[in-house]
Parts: structure tokens; sequence; C-alpha cells
């Protein structure tokens, strides 16, 4: 089964989801990673999914993340291999997913105080739909939605102490990971 790793944009979703790869001794792949290779094979050209997002359409960037998170599924059900899988912060929001997302795998909600998710936002730059008059308030909107999606998907929901390091929080990651698919 695929351990599919979600949570608010710049939570830690790949720091974290390839710290428990390695430690389960299994593949990690990044959505926002296909997403862009996958936009390559259409178009020849290499951009990040800020880029894609600018310089295509909200509509296209999510036709992209849909095609490679099915493609995932898909995969799931035949392959015998399990990975762990980072989900871009909107896949779970994603209309085009709607009733086949759950089939990807195991869900872990890493969650991060909504204020240090802003300040690392607005650090690494306001992603284009965040680009309005009043940032935070557009993000909080934001945030409710799709933690609250983020909930109804999670299989296991990690609060993460953000003063920890990567090293001690992929631990507890770990350790409460084989807890919760020990009791299933």
């Amino acid at each position: 089964m695929n351990i599919v790793v979600c949570g608010m944009k710049h939570c830690g979703k790949s720091t974290h989801g390839r710290f428990v790869a390695n430690a389960l001794n299994c593949p990690f792949w990044d959505t926002d990673d296909l997403l862009c290779d996958e936009h390559m094979e259409r178009t020849g050209k290499n951009l990040s999914p800020r880029e894609i997002y600018q310089q295509f359409d909200e509509e296209y960037f999510r036709e992209i993340e849909a095609f490679v998170v099915k493609h995932l599924i898909e995969d799931n059900k035949t392959g015998t291999d399990y990975k762990v899988i980072a989900l871009g912060g909107g896949v779970p929001n994603n209309k085009l997913l709607d009733g086949i997302l759950e089939k990807l795998g195991f869900f872990v909600y890493l969650k991060v105080d909504k204020d240090i998710i802003f300040k690392r936002i607005k650090r690494r730059g306001l992603p284009p739909f965040m680009q309005t008059d009043n940032p935070y308030a557009t993000f909080l909107e934001l945030y409710r939605e799709r933690e609250q999606r983020y909930i109804e998907l999670s299989d296991l929901t990690i609060a993460l102490n953000t003063e920890y390091s990567v090293n001690k929080t992929g631990k507890f990651i770990v350790t409460k990971l084989e807890e919760a698919l020990n009791e299933r």
C-alpha cells in the first residue's frame, strides 16, 4: 500500500516523505515533480509547477495534476511495490479526482500551524493564486478549505513540531505510521 503524504504548501511533505521512504526502504514520488515531467512531455518546456500555473492556467494545471495522480492510482492497482507519495498541496481539492483519490493509499496529513506555513510561503514568494489585495486573508480561506479535505482523507494526522530537526520529526512520523499500520 502506498503511503500518501498530504498537507499545505511548505509543510514538509517532500522533505519528510523522502525521510519516510528512506526509512521504509521504498521509492519516493512527488506529484509536483511528476507534473513537471508530464508538462515537459507534452510541451517540451521544462517549467516549475509555479511557472506552469502562471504561464498556462489553473484548468490546465489541474488536468495534468489529475492525469499524474490517476496514473499513480492505476500503478497502485497493478503493482506490488509500495511507495511514499508527496501530494501537491492542492491535489486533494482537485475536482477531477473526486471519488478516486482515496484509492491512492494510506493518507498521512502533516499539520503545521497556519502562521508558520504563511511565513514560509511569503519567504519563498507568494504563488499566483495568493497575489491578492489581502494575501493573508486569501491564505486563511485556502487553509480552512484545504485542511477540511486533508482531515477527510487522512488515515493519520501528525501535528509537526517545527522546532525539531527533520531527523527527529522524521523518526516520529515513521513511528506513528508504523503504529497506525499495525492497528489496521
